[in-house]
């Protein structure tokens, strides 16, 4: 059985020092608050890839199966779980085969990506195979200005014309990414727009359609109208987290997961003592110290130390010192009600107080994305 399923729970539970709170009813009505916002009959890729942005794979997966276009993931190996766990809905693989990888590919009837003329010939060289009954199905990725993968702009229109003469295939769809589609309103973005949109327009000119083009992630999908484009690739707003500031006043988004852990020990220090590693943190004055059984082993980031902060009852404590492999230490102050084996949050709310994704990253000096994906994937998962 898969890791991911392993560590499914459905309540807390007492043998759980450190776990992953998960909300699948707002992921689920993160999705209908999108679909709120974007044209009528536009289709939805939910992106799963990365164990759901941290929030569990599979129970993300059978929590929209039925209510998205298709699932969009990143590797071989999560299409492998999905199918396994009896996901049958349609399967959007991100990135490159290797020639190798084609036929387990092809097996588990998923949509692929391609990025170029030999991609696509590779794969025809399995899918038109005389026992092969099924064409398979591929969407076409662009560089309009991401520069990542994709075929160049300037070489699409006639390498997608090869593409199509190939035999064994079905192109299904077309697509590209935007690199800056939180800016707006941002010139790039909608060059990338109308370069795709006219590319678009030419093959069809040389009757070459598509079922699905699309372009737009969370932000995209908020901020840019296209008669042309008829998909979106919802990822980080799915999971309640703004793609950026701006869009807090277009859509009301809830937190999918929260960390949480208890007070594993206490101990009175006196001032002028120190904790943790270099003794980056000594005491000012007397004061109660919490040790909790997390560190960036688990995925909290080591950067956060002397600056993150814990909420126990609603209250907020920092953290004092350095982030430990498997453990940080929290000051509690001179007077503390605080208990052994007490909840505490590192992220989510408690009471009145919250410690978002978004405000971790920028304490941390990186991006909500990093945060919630680096959770480890073996921390149990609670699904509430």
């Amino acid at each position: 059985m898969p890791v991911e399923t392993l560590s499914t729970q459905t309540r807390p539970s007492a043998k759980n020092s450190v776990w992953v709170e998960v909300h699948l009813d707002a992921i689920q009505k993160n999705l209908e608050r999108l679909r709120e916002k974007i044209r009528p009959f536009t289709r939805v890729m939910a992106v799963i890839k990365a164990n759901a942005y941290g929030h569990g794979l599979v129970p993300v997966a059978q929590a929209l199966q039925g209510k998205v276009d298709f699932l969009g993931i990143g590797s071989l190996k999560e299409a492998s779980i999905l199918r396994e766990q009896g996901i049958t809905t349609p399967l959007f693989l991100f990135g490159r085969l290797f020639r190798d990888e084609i036929p387990i590919a092809l097996q588990m009837d998923l949509t692929l990506t391609v990025s170029s003329f030999e991609e696509a010939r590779d794969i025809s060289e399995y899918s038109a195979q005389p026992l092969k009954k099924e064409k398979a199905r591929l969407h076409i990725k662009v560089d309009t200005g991401m520069g990542r993968l994709g075929m160049p702009l300037g070489e699409a229109l006639s390498e997608i014309e090869k593409i199509a003469a190939l035999p064994g295939l079905q192109l299904d769809g077309i697509y590209t990414h935007f690199p800056t589609a939180e800016r707006f309103p941002d010139p790039f973005t909608q060059k990338q727009l109308s370069d795709f949109e006219q590319l678009v327009e030419d093959l069809r000119r040389k009757g070459i359609s598509f079922a699905f083009r699309h372009a737009a992630n969370s932000a995209a999908a908020l901020r840019f109208r296209s008669t042309s484009l008829n998909l979106v690739r919802p990822g980080i707003a799915l999971y309640g987290i703004y793609p950026h500031s701006s869009l807090e006043g277009e859509i009301d988004l809830e937190a999918g997961l929260s960390l949480k852990t208890r007070v594993a020990f206490m101990k009175r220090i006196q001032a002028g003592e120190s904790v943790g590693y270099e003794r980056e943190y000594v005491a000012a004055s007397n004061t109660s110290i919490a040790v909790l059984p997390v560190g960036y082993a688990h995925g909290y980031p080591f950067r956060l130390s002397g600056k993150g902060e814990a909420l126990i009852g609603g209250r907020r404590f920092r953290l004092a010192g350095r982030v430990c492999m498997d453990s940080l230490m929290v000051d509690l102050g001179p007077s503390s009600e605080v208990r052994l084996g007490q909840e505490v949050v590192l992220l989510g709310n408690s009471g009145e107080e919250r410690i978002s994704a978004t405000q971790l990253a920028s304490l941390a000096g990186t991006i909500s994305y990093e945060i919630i994906t680096r959770l480890d994937p073996a921390l149990p998962r609670v699904y509430l």
